[in-house]
């Protein structure tokens, strides 16, 4: 099995055989067309360049894809192809957008439009009617336009539902299934919280969007693989799967930054949920190619094609269910064939007068199936992709990308090809259709696993809950498998995400082992621990199985389990012993840790993996600040602070204290308050408090006293623990903790 590891190697004429020696680029864009792809990524001084692949994986590099000194610096430049046209959006040095054209992925391009303004970060969707849109950055949300095929643009649609707090940026739409998905980046690229969120529309381009319970889909704010964002989705070479192409700009501790590098990661699909599996370190299956794939007019691959009677056809065969796509100029009478048994038996499309038309030829004779009307002005004279998805349910059909139609089921058994083509080149299939090889994806641990997703054969029925999710219906001697590439050999944590109807015992076996545990009935969803098993590195399986009763499963989450962590420091120990200060605003003195400027500052014990424990502080408030309240914060996963980003860039808990009350906060780049009470507290006098998290369990002590314990049914599962400000005045005498 082909695997690859991020960072992608990306070849240039000065590195070309050194060896661990690659371009350092930001901002890729990955745009796949006539079955190759394409990576342009943001410009140095020379202009945009150009990279070339048939698998994702190994690339070649191309060139400069134009001369124009302008596009020195250019900004995160995208391609799109539309009616045989090559568009290139960029802003050169961020000054504004120039459209230029091609009639090459590769170029020459020659510009269309002189600077239009509109900020940064421009990128082109077609909708299935051939409208053409310009999405693009702003604060606090994208915009878009709708765009006219000479460069012309219409009014701004703030598009609601896609703000991350702050300046979001790195727009791009595609559609799948009737849904438009938008992927997008904030806030800065300087912040390791620079990350990547989605939203979902089912009315069109211009929204409303909906924000998705997992909106952040790509994030790690660790030095050395942090600051995720500005990324590009596309389809993969087995026609089927979906990949997500994006950057990461590691830092030093001392802020030094060496260039940006390009990520690839899966894009899956449980339900109605966007996921990425990772962002992964190690190794990972490569993305596969079709079962059936070729140029017809690449003499490398002659032999896979059969020449007769003016028809172009593979010489393989699809089996019944799957996706298969044809690249050809059409012209005046030619057909791209489907399903072809023999002369009198097959599924043709064609494009006539601007109608997309699709027959099914039979001992019956002909029937037309679909007559779609397309875009005014299709051309007939140069190259489209025609798609057909045969699905169990329907067959579906695509013509660069843009859906024409769907009709009942057909049998997609067959070879497929062209009829009387002005051109034929690119021609594939593959047994998988609607992301179905979404169940045979290795998924990369740490990380989770969906039931939605679990491989062929397993069992469970789908299940809608009233909140619109989509989760796994299981009962007693049912089971699930699921593949996992596992990134490091040791022991890990074995959650769920699950609700009992009634007395269940669930067990979860490896290779190496096996655990499980026994459920009480729920009233909803909640995060349990079945618990740990050692595992060895690579891509394996597991088997998830009901013993008694019955449960619904949502997925289920491995992580490593670390050494436990404990510590107890004051005066000016404390200032060296914590593991970061974010912020400039920490001054070490010998009374402690005096965060004595407006600003934020956190202060951070123990590892990322951290499940279990508590954290203890003596906390002298100078002042109290409703608006930015100081206090101590557990299970921080992410971690970020930057001037020009969301105020609270942390993924984790915060504890805080206003002076007339406490509250907690669920920190997900923003916050969700979980509780607020009454709680009196006076500025200059020393206070003790206490938080400890246990599974899903807050408590609060003040001065030996608790305060409250709060449950979350669907807790973060680990994090480090901290103290820290958002920008009242505070000293921390001592510390003490202890995790687990």
């Amino acid at each position: 099995m082909k695997q690859y590891q991020n960072p992608i190697r990306l070849p240039e004429p000065e590195t070309i055989g050194k060896e661990n020696v690659w371009a350092k680029v930001g901002d890729p864009f990955v745009y796949r067309f006539n079955g190759r792809y394409y990576l342009y990524p943001s410009a140095g001084a020379e202009g945009i360049e150009v990279w070339e692949s048939e698998d994702l994986t190994d690339w070649q590099y191309i060139g400069i894809v134009a001369d124009d000194p302008i596009l020195g610096y250019a900004y995160a430049p995208e391609i799109f192809y539309f009616n045989g046209v090559f568009y290139l959006i960029t802003s050169p040095r961020g000054e504004g957008h120039y459209i230029y054209t091609s009639c090459n992925p590769t170029g020459p391009f020659e510009r269309l439009t002189d600077n239009f303004g509109q900020t940064i970060d421009g990128s082109i969707f077609a909708d299935d009617d051939g409208s053409l849109y310009l999405f693009r950055a702003g604060n606090p949300a994208i915009y878009a336009h709708k765009l006219e095929r000479d460069g012309t643009i219409h009014e701004a649609h703030e598009l609601f539902g896609t703000s991350m707090g702050h300046w979001t940026e790195g727009p791009g739409v595609f559609k799948r299934a009737g849904r438009y998905y938008i992927t997008m980046t904030g806030n800065h690229l300087l912040s390791r919280g620079y990350r990547i969120d989605y939203a979902i529309s089912e009315d069109g381009p211009l929204g409303p969007w909906m924000v998705p319970r997992n909106k952040t889909i790509l994030v790690n704010s660790d030095y050395e693989n942090g600051s995720l964002g500005h990324s590009s989705s596309v389809i993969g070479p087995d026609l089927d799967s979906y990949w997500i192409f994006y950057h990461s700009y590691p830092v030093d501790r001392m802020e030094k930054r060496n260039g940006r590098n390009s990520r690839m990661d899966r894009m899956l699909f449980p339900g109605d949920e966007l996921v990425v599996s990772g962002p992964s370190q190690s190794e990972c299956p490569a993305p596969p190619h079709a079962d059936f794939y070729g140029w017809t007019d690449n003499a490398d691959y002659g032999d896979k094609f059969q020449y007769e009677s003016g028809r172009i056809l593979s010489c393989e065969a699809l089996r019944q269910i799957g996706t298969a796509e044809v690249t050809l100029i059409p012209g005046n009478e030619g057909k791209a064939l489907f399903g072809y048994r023999d002369e009198q038996e097959y599924v043709s499309i064609s494009c006539v007068k601007e109608h997309f038309m699709v027959y099914v030829v039979n001992e019956d004779g002909q029937e037309c199936l679909l007559d779609s009307k397309l875009y005014e002005g299709f051309r007939t004279d140069v190259l489209h992709s025609l798609r057909v998805e045969f699905a169990p349910e329907e067959t579906r059909f695509f013509i660069d990308l843009m859906m024409q139609g769907k009709t009942k089921a057909l049998d997609g058994t067959g070879r497929i090809g062209t009829q009387n083509a002005q051109c034929t080149s690119y021609v594939a299939f593959h047994g998988q259709v609607g992301q179905s090889s979404d169940r045979l994806h290795y998924n990369n641990i740490p990380g989770k696993a969906f039931a939605l997703l679990a491989m062929p054969g397993s069992d469970g029925k789908v299940f809608r809950c009233a909140d619109g999710q989509q989760h796994l219906m299981l009962r007693e001697g049912e089971q699930i498998r699921l593949r996992l590439n596992v990134e490091q050999a040791g022991e890990y944590h074995i959650q769920i995400l699950a609700q009992a109807f009634e007395d269940t015992k669930v067990e979860c076996g490896f290779c190496t082992g096996e655990c499980g545990m026994k459920l009480a009935r729920m009233e909803s969803m909640r995060r349990l621990e079945l618990g740990r098993v050692i595992l060895e590195a690579g891509i394996q399986e597991c088997n998830l199985i009901i013993k008694e009763g019955e449960v619904l499963l949502h997925s289920m989450e491995l992580f490593p389990a670390i050494e436990p962590e404990q510590g107890e420091y004051s005066g000016l120990e404390l200032c060296h012993k914590a593991d970061q200060i974010e912020g400039d605003i920490c001054i070490d003195r010998v009374e402690g840790m005096q965060m004595d400027r407006k600003g934020h500052v956190l202060s951070r014990f123990g590892e990322r993996f951290h499940a279990d424990g508590f954290i203890e502080a003596d906390i002298l408030f100078y002042e109290f600040d409703s608006d930015n309240p100081s206090g101590l914060f557990l299970r921080v996963s992410e971690d970020s602070s930057y001037y020009e980003q969301v105020a609270v860039g942390h993924r984790g808990y915060f504890v805080g204290f206003d002076g007339n009350e406490m509250f907690i906060w669920r920190m997900d780049f923003g916050k969700k308050e979980l509780w607020r009470q009454r709680c009196f507290l006076l500025p200059w006098k020393e206070y003790c408090i206490r938080v400890e998290i246990w599974g899903g369990s807050i408590s609060v002590w003040v001065n030996g006293q608790r305060l409250v314990t709060v449950m979350e049914n669907e807790p973060f599962p680990y994090g480090r623990a901290g103290v820290g400000s958002f920008g009242a005045r505070t000293l921390v005498k001592r510390i003490q903790y202890e995790l687990r």
